[in-house]
C-alpha cells in the first residue's frame, strides 16, 4: 500500500474536499472509490472511511479502518476510537515521568497549560493544545501495558459526566466558537444539519450530527472508546471539580509550583434550557462510560 506524497492522490483529495463543500458526498466517494482503482494509497483509504461514516456506513468504515490502522503514521484519536484499539495518545513529559490521556471536553486545555509551565514556566494562554503538541507530541501507547513498561510514572486522567461534556461542547465549541462553520465554511445548515441548532435538537440529532461533522465526533467521543474501561491503569483519576487536587499533585511530583490556572468556563459562553428527558435517552448511550468510570463524575 502507498504512503507518502503522491500529486495525483493530493489533487484526487482536494477534489473530493471540494464536493464535500458542496454537499456532494456520494460524487465524492465515486471520485475517491476510482482513484483507488490506480493508487492503492492510505491516505485515499483514509478519506473514504471518512465519507463511509457521512453516509452512515460506520461499521464499514470501522472496518477499513482497522484494516489500515498499523499504515498510519499518526492516527488520530478519532481513529483509534473507531476501531476500539488498545492504544491511546497520550501526552508524555519524559523527564517527569508523566503520561497525560486527553479527553475533549474534561478540562484539558488547563491541564495541558499546567504541563507547559511545567516545561516552560510559562504560560499556555489557552493555546496550550498547540503549545503542548510542539514541546511533547502524542505518544501513543497500549494502555493495557502502561502497569508494566510506566510502572513508576504518574499516569493521569481527567474525567467528566457525559452530559456536562455534551452541554459543555454545545455551549462552547457550537454556539460560541462556530466550531461547524469551521469545518464547511459559514452557511445556516450542511446536509440538513442546521451549523447552530438549539439544544433540544442538537440531543435528538446527535448521531447524525457525529457522522456528518469531525470536530463534533472528535470531541463527544465515549471516554471508554478513549480510555478503554479498566480505570485501574491509571495512578489518578479526576473529574473538572479535582483540578486543585490534580495541580497539587503535579507540583510536588515536578517540584514546579504550578500556579491557578482556568480556562474557558463554558457555562459563561451560553445559555440554554436542559432537556432532562433527552439527555436521559442520550445518557444510555453512553453506559459504557458510567460504569466504567461513573465513580469519579
Amino acid at each position: 500500500m502507498e504512503r507518502g506524497k503522491n500529486t495525483q492522490v493530493a489533487a484526487c483529495l482536494a477534489q473530493a474536499e471540494a464536493l464535500l463543500l458542496d454537499e456532494e458526498v456520494e460524487r465524492a466517494l465515486t471520485l475517491v472509490e476510482k482513484a483507488l482503482e490506480v493508487h492503492d494509497h492510505v491516505g485515499l483509504w483514509r478519506f473514504k472511511k471518512r465519507l463511509l461514516i457521512m453516509l452512515g456506513e460506520e461499521a464499514e468504515a470501522a472496518a477499513l479502518m482497522a484494516r489500515i490502522l498499523d499504515l498510519v503514521y499518526r492516527p488520530t484519536p478519532g481513529e483509534l476510537a473507531l476501531v476500539g484499539s488498545d492504544r491511546s495518545a497520550f501526552t508524555s513529559l519524559k523527564d517527569q515521568k508523566l503520561l497525560y490521556l486527553h479527553v475533549p471536553k474534561c478540562g484539558s486545555t488547563t491541564v495541558k497549560d499546567m504541563l507547559y509551565h511545567v516545561l516552560t514556566g510559562q504560560s499556555g494562554e489557552g493555546h496550550s493544545h498547540t503549545l503542548m503538541q510542539q514541546q511533547a507530541p502524542y505518544r501513543f501507547l497500549v494502555r493495557g501495558a502502561l502497569r508494566e513498561n510506566f510502572a513508576d510514572w504518574f499516569k493521569f486522567l481527567v474525567v467528566r459526566d457525559p452530559i456536562a461534556r455534551l452541554r459543555s461542547y454545545y455551549r462552547f465549541n457550537l454556539c460560541f466558537t462556530n466550531d461547524l462553520a469551521k469545518e464547511f465554511g459559514a452557511r445556516d445548515s450542511y446536509l440538513g444539519l442546521a451549523l447552530q441548532p438549539d439544544y433540544r435538537e442538537f440531543l435528538q440529532k446527535l448521531p447524525r450530527y457525529r457522522q456528518v461533522f469531525r470536530t463534533l465526533r472528535a470531541h463527544t467521543n465515549a471516554l471508554a472508546d478513549i480510555a478503554g474501561e479498566d480505570s485501574g491503569v491509571y495512578d489518578w483519576i479526576g473529574s473538572v471539580r479535582n483540578m486543585a487536587d490534580l495541580r497539587a499533585a503535579l507540583s510536588e511530583k515536578t517540584g514546579v509550583a504550578i500556579p491557578a490556572i482556568h480556562n474557558f468556563r463554558s457555562k459563561d459562553m451560553a445559555t440554554f434550557t436542559p432537556d432532562a428527558a433527552l439527555e436521559d435517552k442520550v445518557r444510555t448511550t453512553y453506559a459504557r462510560d458510567y460504569e466504567a468510570f461513573g465513580q469519579f463524575f
